[in-house]
């Protein structure tokens, strides 16, 4: 097992990466315990929940909104919640982005925790405290940045996991490589066979390496005015992919992050063999790394993403495997950019 500390404002979040953490849950049944449960979490491991108070929590973004938060939070009321209740978030970003926005509002906050059953989640949706839920389709527009009290990464939860939404989290852990560090890149550039076959210690290698870069970036940048940006390199265009497409977050991500390598080199910042790298590990891992979505339509979608400030928007470009930086680019030629990038 690996174990982490997320220390921030005097408040240490407990990281912990390995099998078997899930009997842990045992050792919180002295508290007053409400779970956030993934429906499909339920299914498979409701023996490890039993007799514990639960909210079923569907599949699906249409209820990563205000009006279904809202919906929980009547149900959290009619279970008698107070402000001594604890709130665990169990299954993937989508529960534990939830579970951490009802958590940080109900009552004007209660404490509370989450058990992270997808890869995604445990590189990195539910570590760094960013809390919140879709408006009109619009990723995370609404929410607030507030830390669990854990965050257990429960290997043996992948198992349930199909072959589609292991790869939609591996795409992450190939952003944290190409931001941050090269050797995990050049690690799964050798080792992606393994991963996708779900060997539990090379898992649990990149799962570490990813949330310490995480947390690393997070400690020293909580509320994103600097190098937290750097996290989301592919995510500008992929969120408006994903808008526009249904795709799900990591393989729109994945075509975020080849057009983010391309208009990398286009600027004059990278070297085309590094985008072709990266281009090369996310096809051959089975990600997709190109959409048939107009580029007007991309274009007028990430018009709303909360990272534009006026007349500029700020991107994640790539200097070299593993070292990325903050760009600022005048929508007018990124509009043009789009255009000429297919």
């Amino acid at each position: 097992m690996r174990e982490l500390s997320l220390n921030i404002d005097n408040h240490t979040t407990t990281i912990r990466i390995g099998s078997e953490l899930l009997s842990n849950i045992a050792g919180i049944r002295n508290r007053k315990v409400i779970v956030l449960l993934d429906v499909n979490v339920f299914k498979h491991h409701k023996d490890k929940f039993q007799d514990m108070n639960t909210i079923l929590i569907p599949s699906g973004e249409k209820y990563k909104c205000l009006a279904y938060a809202e919906e929980v939070m009547r149900k959290l009321v009619d279970m008698e919640a107070d402000r001594t209740t604890f709130i665990v978030g169990a299954g993937g970003g989508l529960v534990t982005d939830l579970a951490g926005f009802i958590a940080s509002t109900f009552m004007r906050g209660v404490e509370f925790g989450f058990i992270s059953t997808t890869l995604l989640g445990q590189v990195d949706a539910s570590i760094g405290g960013k809390n919140g839920v879709n408006l009109d389709g619009y990723k995370n527009m609404i929410g607030v940045i507030r830390q669990p009290e854990f965050v257990w990464c429960d290997l043996d939860l992948l198992e349930s996991l199909s072959q589609k939404e292991l790869l939609s989290g591996f795409a992450e852990v190939i952003k944290y490589g190409a931001i941050r560090d090269k050797d995990l890149f050049v690690f799964l550039e050798k080792n992606y066979h393994a991963i996708l076959s779900r060997e539990n210690q090379i898992i649990e290698r990149i799962a570490g390496d990813s949330a310490d870069i995480k947390v690393s970036i997070v400690e020293s940048d909580v509320t994103e005015q600097g190098d937290r940006k750097l996290l989301n390199f592919g995510h500008t265009l992929g969120h408006a992919i994903e808008k526009v497409s249904g795709m799900l977050h990591g393989e729109a991500i994945a075509i975020g992050m080849v057009l983010a390598a391309e208009l990398s080199v286009r600027l004059g910042f990278l070297e085309k063999s590094n985008a072709t790298r990266l281009k090369q590990l996310i096809e051959e891992s089975g990600l997709p790394v190109e959409t048939n979505i107009k580029p007007e339509v991309i274009y007028s979608t990430l018009l709303k993403d909360k990272k534009r400030s006026g007349n500029h928007m700020q991107l994640i470009l790539l200097k070299s495997l593993g070292e990325a930086f903050i760009h600022s680019l005048d929508l007018e030629t990124l509009k043009n950019e789009i255009n000429d990038l297919y």
